[in-house]
């Protein structure tokens, strides 16, 4: 069972929809609904693993990205400065939560790999503004949906 605490008011569909239509982008329903119990904050367990240059890893959430009009963890400020601003990120992709040393978890929201879960890796980051979205090679596939994604959250790391 995944604990969440610090999270923000709660949000509605309007508000989801909002940023949908700021991005271009549906978010998939497991994700929604998740915004909608949990808007934001950490949870417990947190860490997930994924596969990096062939070797088992693991990163933490640090905090989900909640929709809001604070200044931290404010998804629609992530999307401002990972997306339109700067193209960061491949189109299809959404920054979902933060680790502890600013790189991103997101959700796949366009494509065929619509609701697919990624690590973005800061320090191997990709210009988009010359490279095409199939460029995934500082993304990482932690899980094929959101609710893999949380069922997979635990307490050890490697």
């Amino acid at each position: 069972m995944i604990i969440f605490k610090n999270e923000k008011n709660p949000t509605n569909l309007n508000d989801i929809e909002k940023v949908e239509k700021l991005i271009g982008l549906e978010f998939p329903n497991e994700y929604k609904e998740h915004i909608l119990a949990h808007n934001g904050g950490q949870c417990f367990p947190n860490i997930f693993k994924f596969i990096e240059k062939g070797a088992e890893t693991n990163s933490n959430i640090d905090w989900f990205l909640a929709i809001y009009d604070g200044q931290f963890d404010n998804l629609e400020w992530y999307v401002a400065i990972y997306k339109l601003k700067q193209k960061r990120l491949p189109i299809n992709l959404l920054p979902i939560a933060n680790d502890p040393g600013g790189n991103l978890v997101c959700i796949s929201c366009l494509g065929k790999d619509y609701g697919s879960v990624y690590f973005w890796d800061h320090e191997n980051e990709v210009d988009y503004e010359i490279e095409d979205d199939t460029n995934y090679s500082n993304l990482y596939l932690v899980s094929h949906s959101f609710k893999e994604f949380l069922e997979s959250l635990s307490s050890e790391t490697i």
